[in-house]
């Protein structure tokens, strides 16, 4: 038989990362599991090192083997890569 992964699917983050166009809050990403579905599925430049350290952090701490907080971190440095508005 196979073995079992963890998989931290509820973990959120102390602070969420609010995405913003303009003024306007447009998304707040509460943890690593949005995070990694936001890199995925709308971040617009899915290229680089900082995309997919950004990736690799949310997939590891999803997974219990990093700190969620390092994944917001590294989510925050993508998104000011790629000129992404957050607080």
């Amino acid at each position: 038989m196979g073995s079992v992964i963890n998989v931290g699917f509820s973990l959120i983050w102390e602070t969420p990362v609010v995405i913003h166009k303009g003024d306007f809050c447009t998304r707040a990403i509460d943890g690593p599991r949005e995070a990694l579905r936001y890199l995925q599925r709308d971040f617009g430049r899915r290229s680089g090192q900082l995309y997919w350290s950004a990736v690799y952090s949310c997939m590891m701490a999803l997974r219990y083997r990093s700190a969620p907080e390092l994944a917001r971190k590294y989510f925050i440095i993508a998104c000011g890569s790629a000129r992404i508005d957050v607080d």
